[in-house]
């Protein structure tokens, strides 16, 4: 009943909308061509009022030069179009009376009488810039982001926030769709951190944040979207940058960078490839007390582990795209990566019993060995009809990984006094390999007052996960059928959207409304001692969406409001009810009962001018999955598990700051609240908190091209689920000089200089016993950074890259 009542809601919405097209307006169409009638793609083609030139609205023009304007009321007007390397135009005025259809022809842009390298930006756009449906980051607005990387530029990103594992979360939730050009990454949370590293910061456009996601995206990934828009290459002949970051924290770690982009009139040539080198330090001191009955100490134990991580990881980006006519173009990309790690993880415990007395004493010495590797291939199509923005796109992808681990676990036991007792070991062989399939298309039609978008996607995975455990008692090696297992699982995901949206005279409008239906599979393998189990998964969810925005004046203030519906669905090998071994008293354990979240996500904002976005959130998710941590004897056991509630809610608040030219300040403050309900095991208990987060980014800008940052953030105590987070601040600062005409950077950054991003807090709501942990880290570290850029050649056609397996490559954990 209730998803017929959602399919009513938003029918009768799409009705309300369809009724509101009698206004009139009039539309503008036309064509740009430059040099030898050839069109122009990418022109600027702007609306403004004869009475004050204060602008009405613009478009850019399509591949083969047409634009279309609409929603033009009644009025004086006159139009420009511009475009980098061309002089300006400037039309006749236009009186507009009533709904008509105003078609300006072919309009000549003559060349520049200018060098392409002595092109110089006076302007500067706003880092911050405010759509319907989604937040824009200007990477080019913030000077330091020069010689920067993805993910540095990230963590400035106004409610962003990237922990030390790599997790990335939006406005305090995780949960988050990461994606490059509308494809996915085809990279685990770990991995996909490392990649942003790895990718220089001027190899991107802008970024947007999107807390709720129109009808065309994948409805995963529940806390919204990041979509990370590359810089289209416009420029004919060789082009590209290289960037080399050598970096000293504990120990040295370096970056190196190189980009190619080569573009002739039919073809366009590109490729990235990036290493990353990271050594690192870290320490974990964790404390738990074991309890009987009156809340009397039973036991008490204290463990100090050492990690000492190494990685080495290598990405490519390369393929082509082919421009079969002006409205018609292919594309193919492949995208690879190869990390290989390793890891020594020497462990020191202690065992007290309720007086305090030392019981016994383990001494581990524990390592790791990964392998990771992924292979990916997109195919895309797109194609215009004509110049009224009539398009049709379709991707197929296939991607894959393997995943190899070796761990050995050496665990030697002595008594209270240190006289050694006996000694463990356990090694371990944990192949993994996923395959993912995906079709999808996409179409938008433009209608009289209006724009309809429409498209269709269907998904394929396969997962074959092994652990296979080994028992050593001396020279004899026996299996551990305890722990040994092999988990396959298969999903297919369909899903169908429409988009709807439209401008009125101080009204935008868009709804949205996506279906996908979900089958899976999953099947534990038997061995000598266990038989095999398996389970099936059906269930069709309908995703609504909704935005609103109203201007209350002229282009300077928005009043917006937005609804959406999420799903997050489990990460494919946290289904695997196998037994991840941490050490002696640790485990990790797969979940094959775990359930797909839902959330609703509501926001209100008050837009002034781009420089002031004041937004009230709320969201209601219901089978919340988040880390749980349970206990079996001495052992805690860390799995994924289903929260019957989360209600998340607060007040956000982003603005710009200027003094003269020489300083801004991008200043984000969040206050949340949340609300968890419904541990596992305990579905009457209740925890939550109030927090609040602030992070100003400082610009100076310096004359001789000398320019610094200094930023930061600061979070509050907050509570989520099971764990109890110590307040937690970080300071970066930075410098930076332009050399070689511009085209060089070199940058020195120092990040965490106060060395104080150490998470600490409590573990909750374990029956009968208490837990903490504190974290010491090298994350004081010291980059210096150059960056060369070289182009060459004249400006010619933008390429696309897109790609359609959505969000299955997120749910892969490396």
């Amino acid at each position: 009943m209730k998803t017929i009542g959602r399919v009513r809601t938003t029918l009768w919405i799409a009705v309300a909308l369809l009724a509101a097209w009698g206004n009139a307006f009039a539309q503008i169409k036309g064509k740009v061509v430059g040099t030898g009638d050839a069109p122009l793609e990418g022109a600027a083609v702007s609306v403004l009022n004869a009475s004050d030139s204060s602008l009405v609205k613009t478009v850019i023009t399509a591949r083969d030069g047409t634009f279309l304007i609409t929603g033009i009321k009644n009025g004086r007007y006159f139009t420009t179009v511009m475009m980098m390397g061309f002089q300006s135009f400037s039309g006749n005025r236009l009186d507009i009376s009533g709904e008509q259809t105003i078609d300006l022809g072919t309009i000549p842009l003559r060349p520049a009488d200018i060098k392409l390298d002595e092109v110089k930006v006076t302007g500067q756009k706003n880092f911050v810039e405010y759509q319907i449906d989604r937040t824009i980051l200007n990477i080019d607005a913030l000077i330091s982001n020069a010689g920067a990387n993805v993910l540095e530029v990230l963590e400035k990103a106004p409610g962003v926030m990237v922990d030390q594992s790599g997790t990335i979360s939006l406005k305090g939730q995780p949960g988050v769709l990461v994606l490059i050009d509308n494809r996915p990454t085809y990279l685990s949370q770990a991995a996909l951190a490392a990649y942003l590293r790895s990718l220089p910061a001027n190899s991107v456009e802008k970024i947007e944040l999107i807390t709720n996601p129109p009808a065309r995206y994948d409805a995963a990934g529940s806390a919204g979207i990041i979509h990370i828009r590359m810089r289209k290459n416009k420029v004919r002949g060789l082009n590209g940058s290289i960037t080399l970051s050598p970096a000293r924290s504990k120990y040295w770690r370096h970056n190196e960078n190189l980009n190619l982009n080569y573009r002739s009139n039919r073809f366009n040539f590109f490729t990235n490839t990036s290493s990353n080198s990271t050594d690192q330090w870290r320490r974990l001191d964790i404390g738990r007390r074991y309890y009987g009955e009156n809340d009397a100490l039973r036991s008490s134990f204290d463990q100090t582990t050492l990690f000492y991580p190494k990685s080495r990881t290598t990405n490519l980006k390369t393929g082509i795209d082919f421009y079969a006519n002006e409205k018609t173009s292919w594309g193919l990309v492949y995208t690879g990566a190869y990390t290989q790690s390793r890891e020594q993880r020497p462990v020191s415990s202690v065992v007290r019993n309720a007086a305090g007395v030392i019981d016994s004493l383990i001494r581990a010495d524990n390592s790791d060995r990964n392998r990771f590797r992924q292979h990916g291939i997109n195919l895309n199509f797109s194609h215009q009809y004509d110049s009224t923005g009539k398009l049709l796109t379709f991707d197929l992808d296939y991607i894959n990984y393997r995943i190899r681990a070796r761990q050995t676990f050496v665990n030697d036991f002595l008594d209270g006094s240190g006289a050694f007792k006996r000694q463990e070991k356990i090694t371990t062989d944990l192949p993994s390999s996923i395959a993912i399939y995906s079709a999808k298309t996409d179409y938008e039609h433009p209608l009289k007052k209006a724009r309809l978008g429409a498209g269709f996607k269907t998904s394929l995975v396969r997962t074959d996960n092994a652990a296979n455990y080994f028992l050593h008692q001396g020279e004899t090696i026996s299996v551990d059928y305890d722990k040994t297992n092999r988990f396959r699982y298969s999903e297919n995901i369909n899903a169908a959207y429409l988009n709807f949206n439209r401008d009125f005279k101080r009204l935008s409008l868009q709804t949205g409304l996506r279906a996908e239906n979900t089958n899976g599979y999953g099947h534990q393998l038997g061995n000598a001692v266990k038989p095999d189990s398996s389970f099936t998964l059906h269930y069709t969810s309908i995703f609504p969406t909704v935005f609103v925005s109203y201007k209350l004046d002229t282009n300077q203030t928005h009043l917006n409001f937005s609804y959406g519906r999420r799903i997050g669905r489990p990460y494919y090998q946290d289904l695997n009810p196998f037994v991840f071994l941490l050490d002696k008293f640790s485990y990790f354990a797969g979940n094959p009962y775990l359930k797909p979240e839902f959330g609703n996500r509501f926001q209100l904002s008050f837009n002034y001018k781009s420089r002031f976005n004041l937004s009230l959130l709320y969201n209601y998710t219901r089978n919340m999955q988040g880390e749980v941590i349970e206990q079996t004897g001495n052992v805690f056991i860390s799995r994924t598990g289903n929260i019957s509630r989360l209600i998340w809610g607060g007040i956000t608040l982003t603005a710009r700051l200027k003094a003269g030219n020489w300083w801004t300040c991008n200043f984000y403050a969040e206050l949340i609240s949340n609300n968890f309900r419904g541990m596992p095991g305990d579905p009457d208990r209740t925890t939550g908190s109030t927090y609040g987060y602030i992070s100003p980014n400082n610009q100076f800008l310096f004359k001789k091209g000398w320019s610094a940052e200094l930023s930061g953030f600061y979070i509050t105590r907050s509570q989520s689920a099971q764990f109890d987070k110590d307040d937690l601040f970080l300071v970066n600062a930075a410098v930076q000089k332009k050399v070689m005409k511009d085209k060089g950077i070199v940058k020195l950054s120092l990040r965490d200089i106060f060395s104080s991003l150490e998470p600490n807090g409590r573990i909750l709501n374990i029956p009968n016993a208490r837990a903490s942990y504190y974290n010491d880290a090298d994350t004081r570290v010291l980059v210096a950074s150059f960056t060369y850029n070289f182009a060459k050649g004249t400006s010619g056609k933008r390429k696309r890259n897109v790609g359609g397996s959505g969000s299955e490559e997120q749910r892969v954990k490396n």
